[in-house]
């Protein structure tokens, strides 16, 4: 039998080999497309900023790893 604890640790591992600081990753339900500027696993959340980089710069914002996807 799996523990919870497992299959946490599971997903974690997925979500570090999927998202790295520097990609470029697209948010459930929007069609802009974001770059990963940090991640903390622990807490499953990461920072992003809209990509391209607009003139006057790009707010950061944290949002949960959960919402972030690598393909539109």
């Amino acid at each position: 039998m799996t523990t919870s604890k497992n299959v946490i640790e599971k997903i974690r591992k997925e979500t570090e080999k999927n998202i790295n600081q520097g990609d470029c990753v697209y948010l459930k339900n929007q069609k802009e497309l974001f770059q990963v500027l940090g991640i903390d696993n622990a807490y499953e959340k990461c920072w992003v900023r809209e990509w391209p980089l607009n003139p006057k710069g790009s707010p950061v914002f944290e949002i949960s790893i959960k919402q972030v996807s690598t393909n539109q």
